[in-house]
């Protein structure tokens, strides 16, 4: 009589899913399986395995996260506009470049009290508590330029006000920006134009850690106006805008 040999199979995980940032890798595959440590010659699902983990940690040094929560916000659509991401999904650093943006400007409703004005959505950041470690812009010489100018719209000689805010400008009567118009990167007040473009370099710096509520999405917005009614004529205008804005932030949650 014969017996027919009784043969055990031992499965190891097939999926190919990477574990990282949720647990180390401890080296399983569809090949392997490291608690019953036998080894075996790397095959495809070894390699597949590998390839899905690099990437899972190349990912999380850019930010990106499963979890929306704890992930990157979204770049605003405007031309010029470009991002890095770097960081992990506890700490985001968030660079964004501007290169060549075109702003158009909006002369306010009523010339002599409402400020001409222009506001461009950056970056949006994920629904929920927020904390800002630190914010920074800068503007090379000639990083702001009228590109109309001549005193139809804005003047060759404007002085502007620029800050990074959590509400964008629209049309008001008066000649400085609200408080959350430069909450997120306080305003410079200085900034004067010679021969349509800016003399100088141009900066502003979050002094404090600043916490955003986050029942809504969190939309930095750059807003610019000018100073006086002198600064624009009554006709709409172009900005040509060349720098960088920088913010150091994480989710700390979502209620």
């Amino acid at each position: 009589m014969k017996f027919l040999k009784t043969t055990t199979f031992t499965c190891y995980g097939l999926d190919g899913t990477a574990t990282f940032p949720t647990s180390a890798w401890d080296g399983d595959s569809g090949n392997r399986d490291s608690d019953d440590g036998r080894m075996a010659a790397p095959d495809y699902r070894d390699w597949a395995r590998m390839v899905r983990e690099v990437a899972a940690v190349q990912n999380s040094n850019l930010g990106v996260d499963d979890n929306t929560l704890h992930t990157i916000g979204t770049l605003g659509a405007t031309a010029g506009l470009s991002v890095k991401e770097r960081g992990n999904a506890a700490i985001h650093k968030t660079i964004i470049t501007l290169t060549n943006v075109a702003l158009a400007t909006t002369d306010g409703t009523v010339p002599a009290t409402d400020a001409h004005w222009a506001t461009l959505p950056l970056y949006t950041f994920p629904v929920g508590q927020l904390v800002f470690f630190g914010a920074h812009f800068v503007f090379p010489v000639a990083g702001i330029v009228a590109t109309v100018g001549a005193g139809g719209g804005l003047s060759d000689t404007a002085d502007l006000e620029v800050g990074v805010g959590t509400l964008a400008r629209g049309n008001t009567s008066d000649f400085a920006l609200a408080a959350t118009e430069h909450n997120l990167i306080p305003e410079q007040t200085g900034v004067d134009l010679v021969a349509a473009s800016s003399d100088a370099i141009e900066s502003s710096n979050l002094a404090a850690a600043l916490h955003f509520d986050g029942t809504t999405a969190c939309v930095a917005n750059l807003n610019i106006i000018t100073t006086d009614d002198a600064d624009a004529g009554v006709l709409p205008d172009l900005l040509t805008l060349n720098g960088t804005i920088t913010f150091v932030w994480t989710s700390v949650g979502d209620e």
